[in-house]
Parts: structure tokens; C-alpha cells; sequence
């Protein structure tokens, strides 16, 4: 009996540390259309207004299918925002997930760089629309 007890115990210490956390995904939206102001040195990685957004972003509509800027609502949703340095490469990020781990969201993300140079310099950004409803203070950006 005494050698079922301990194995037993053993088993459920076992399991307690190898339990796996499990962050939940939360869905977003990729915002298109909008353009980092020239006159802005830095941007916040969390957005949640309309006139802080309007100071570090412009809206760059276009002709053709998708030529108007997403529609952010920010009375129900937020943005988080990746801006890299100013480039001549070809760049383009893409986010890969969004999670909540603990009190923070995590955004995973991977950006990809073209190796000819452009005779023209880009501002790369990615801009996530996501509902409030999953709002946290801190957004912890993590690229791959």
C-alpha cells in the first residue's frame, strides 16, 4: 500500500511540473492604408485614441481595389504599432500572433528585407487593429 501511495504521489508532483501554460490567441486586423508622419520621431507601441494615432500617422488613400484606409473604431478597438528605422530595402513585416501572457499581450512578428536597394526610402510599419476586449497595459513585441 505504502508503495502505491508513493507512486501515486509521485505521478501528481510529476504532472504539476510538467503542466504547459497555454496563451490564448487573440484575433486581430491588419490595418492598410495609413502612412508614418515625417514630423514624428518616435511612436508609441500601443494606440488607443484617435488623436494619437492622427499625430503619428497619415492616411494614404489610392486608386484601385483596397485604395481607402482601414476603418479604426477606437471607442471598441486599439492599435498596436511596429515602425522600423527608415530603410532603401524593400521591408515588409508580418505579424505571426497575438497572445496574452499573464498581464501582457505578446505580438510575434517576423520582417523581411529585401537585399537589392531601392533608388527610394520606405518608413516600414505594421499596424494591428484588435477590440478592446482583450486591451492590457503592456504590449511586449517579440520578433522571429
Amino acid at each position: 500500500m505504502k508503495k502505491i501511495l508513493t507512486c501515486l504521489l509521485a505521478a501528481v508532483t510529476l504532472a504539476a511540473c510538467s503542466h504547459n501554460v497555454q496563451s490564448e490567441s487573440i484575433p486581430f486586423e491588419v490595418a492598410h492604408n495609413y502612412f508614418v508622419r515625417n514630423d514624428v520621431s518616435s511612436v508609441p507601441v500601443k494606440i488607443n485614441s484617435q488623436e494619437a494615432f492622427e499625430r503619428c500617422f497619415g492616411m494614404a488613400a489610392f486608386m484601385g481595389r483596397n485604395g481607402q484606409p482601414t476603418p479604426i473604431d477606437f471607442s471598441r478597438q486599439f492599435v498596436i504599432a511596429i515602425v522600423l528605422p527608415e530603410t532603401a530595402h524593400s521591408t515588409e513585416i508580418a505579424a505571426e500572433r497575438l497572445t496574452q501572457e499573464g498581464d501582457d499581450l505578446v505580438l510575434t512578428y517576423q520582417v523581411s528585407v529585401a537585399e537589392k536597394e531601392n533608388t527610394w526610402t520606405q518608413v516600414p510599419q505594421l499596424l494591428l487593429i484588435v477590440n478592446r476586449d482583450y486591451e492590457r497595459d503592456s504590449v511586449i513585441l517579440k520578433a522571429e
